[in-house]
């Protein structure tokens, strides 16, 4: 009888065993153990940032991307190669180069995470995590059995799920592999899954997996996942740069990201980084020093609104994509997108930019939420005056110069649709005009009595090519020529890229390019600021439809920069609206580009 029982029992135990080996093999397959070793190996690669002498930089902005850039020369870069101009800007005395923007290593949208070794993380991390988080971390095997007990003590007398009792390496499995779903059988996929990696990796793996993948709340709408992203997210400066008082910001915040965020709930955050931190000089894991005060706690939430306002943390995180080449361009356009959105205050008004430098082409679109390819390639809108230097460039093939006379005078034409005579926005006292003079003014009668003397049939099959949507007979539709002409942005960006390439080849009696080059002489004169109105660089304005659509493109030599500005959705509801190229589209392009830390004094086509 004894032995049928042993048997019996036996027979139990290892069938009880079967069932927990199956168990832990179905968990363990069926989560994706590849994103722990892709979260492992840590690669982080290095280009650079190239500043040219004379040119200027925004002191703010620069500092927000040095801030996020890899580089920590921050203080000699600026002795050396920087002079203060004023309160907001530096020259730049010397060419020197910055390392760029750390690449961004997040796959979920409007996160920002940088994967770094452990050898890069400072022990003020390691000693503050583990003596506040998990302070047996160094000797359990993923589990630890005493605050398991103690959680579920707390849990029976709460009648609910008060404590987890989660060690280090159990939050990291959750993070990677489960949801926040409180639930018993979470809990025990969770153990089983921690246990393992305690036996594939080293305690310094898991570590630096932690400060890697664990999610530290977010600013501007844009989330920080991992520690080197929180850093430069809140404090403007990677981890090796924290102090110890900064790191107990930090770890207080993994309590709750959001309960203690440090805009929204600043006094929360500073008694719990008060009690972190004594704490961990109690423990002697960090050496005393003074913590901030009130002071020190006042600045910091200042400096972190003025950067949401100042939409920088967007700004970097649209920058740090790696499709995007000319990342310091970038991340002035948007910036400078946002403020202008901000002034003008309208709603659905949008900002849409193709840039081209050195032959990378980057795109940005200011509204997130929609496709920026179907914005950019699929949705068309009217080119207004940006059409004038592309009619002339046919013009100058039938014999026309910049030195040819126009007349100003009205010019009526009798369409099916009734009478119609294009007028001016000035008035012009002379009878008789320069072709130069009537582009640089962009004046519309010379436009279309020049259109009509070559003959509107001859003309319609040179701007077929041009504008796909054309309509037909050009005669009957002469307002296409003053601009009621739609295209998308890469549309006239790759038009306007023909035309550039034919201009500074000399295809044309006379540039273009250079007659709109100096902008005290066109229709930005109003508008260009004193820095850059003796620059030289092309530029031309457009706007239509009551406002809706405003347009600058512009051509510094090596960048083509085509910029619209405009009411992005319904239109029928809207008055027509005081918004013009010059006050909308211009001021992206001028703002960006006077502090891109570039020259752009010379137009070399070259």
């Amino acid at each position: 009888m004894k032995q049928r029982v042993i048997g019996i029992l036996t027979i139990l135990f290892v069938t009880t065993l079967m069932l927990v080996a199956v168990y832990v093999l179905k968990v363990l397959s069926s989560i994706d153990l590849y994103e722990m070793t892709n979260v492992v190996n840590v690669v982080i690669p290095i280009d650079k940032v190239r500043y040219e002498e004379g040119g200027l930089l925004r002191k703010s902005d620069f500092k927000v991307f040095y801030g996020n850039s890899s580089d920590r020369r921050y203080y000699s870069v600026i002795e050396k190669n920087l002079r203060i101009l004023d309160q907001d800007s530096y020259e730049v005395l010397n060419d020197f180069e910055i390392e760029n923007l750390l690449p961004n290593d997040c796959n979920i949208s409007r996160c920002i995470q940088h994967r770094i070794p452990f050898s890069n993380i400072p022990s003020v991390f390691s000693k503050g995590l583990i003596g506040i988080e998990d302070y047996r971390f160094l000797d359990h095997f993923g589990i630890d059995i005493k605050s398991i007990i103690r959680a579920i003590i707390y849990d029976i007398k709460a009648g609910a799920f008060v404590q987890g009792g989660s060690t280090l390496t159990q939050q990291i499995v959750k993070n990677l592999f489960f949801t926040n779903e409180k639930s018993l059988e979470r809990k025990l996929k969770e153990a089983i899954v921690a246990i393992y990696l305690e036996l594939k990796y080293d305690k310094t793996t898991i570590l630096q997996t932690y400060f890697n993948e664990v999610f530290w709340g977010g600013i501007g709408g844009i989330r920080f996942k991992g520690l080197e992203a929180a850093a430069r997210g809140y404090f403007n400066k990677g981890i090796v740069d924290l102090s110890p008082y900064e790191a107990s910001i930090l770890i207080a915040m993994l309590k709750g990201p959001h309960y203690y965020h440090p805009i929204k709930h600043t006094n929360r955050l500073q008694e719990r980084s008060d009690f972190i931190f004594k704490k961990l000089v109690k423990l002697n894991l960090y050496a005393y020093q003074d913590g901030w005060s009130s002071n020190d706690w006042d600045k910091f939430k200042d400096s972190l609104s003025k950067r949401v306002s100042t939409s920088y943390h967007e700004a970097i995180y649209l920058s740090q994509r790696k499709e995007v080449k000319n990342k310091y361009l970038y991340f002035n356009t948007v910036i400078n997108s946002k403020k202008v959105l901000k002034d003008v205050g309208i709603e659905d008004f949008s900002v849409k930019v193709s840039m081209e430098r050195a032959g990378d082409r980057d795109l940005y679109y200011s509204r997130f939420e929609r496709s920026v390819e179907r914005a950019m390639t699929e949705e068309r809108h009217q080119i207004g005056s940006t059409i004038k230097p592309l009619l002339y460039w046919q013009f100058f093939k039938y014999g026309y110069s910049p030195e040819t006379q126009v007349s100003v005078a009205p010019i009526p034409l009798d369409l099916i649709s009734g009478r119609w005579s294009p007028s001016e926005s000035h008035k012009v006292e002379q009878e008789r005009v320069s072709v130069d003079r009537a582009l640089r003014e962009s004046l519309n009668r010379p436009i279309v009595r020049i259109a009509r003397d070559i003959g509107f049939e001859i003309l319609e099959k040179d701007l077929e090519a041009l504008f796909p949507d054309l309509k037909k007979p050009l005669g009957q539709y002469p307002a296409q020529l003053l601009g009621a002409v739609e295209l998308s942005l890469t549309e006239l960006h790759n038009v306007y890229r023909k035309f550039i390439n034919s201009d500074c080849n000399g295809d044309s009696k006379g540039s273009i390019i250079n007659i709109l080059s100096n902008p005290k002489m066109t229709t930005i004169k109003r508008r260009v600021d004193k820095y850059l109105e003796n620059q030289n660089f092309f530029g031309k304005t457009g706007t239509t439809n009551k406002g809706f659509d405003n347009w600058f493109v512009a051509y510094s030599g090596d960048t083509l920069y085509v910029t619209w500005a405009g009411v992005d959705g319904r239109r029928d509801n809207k008055k027509e609206l005081k918004t013009y190229g010059s006050n909308t589209a211009f001021l992206i392009f001028q703002d960006t580009f006077k502090f891109l830390g570039k020259r752009i004094s010379i137009l070399d086509c070259k």
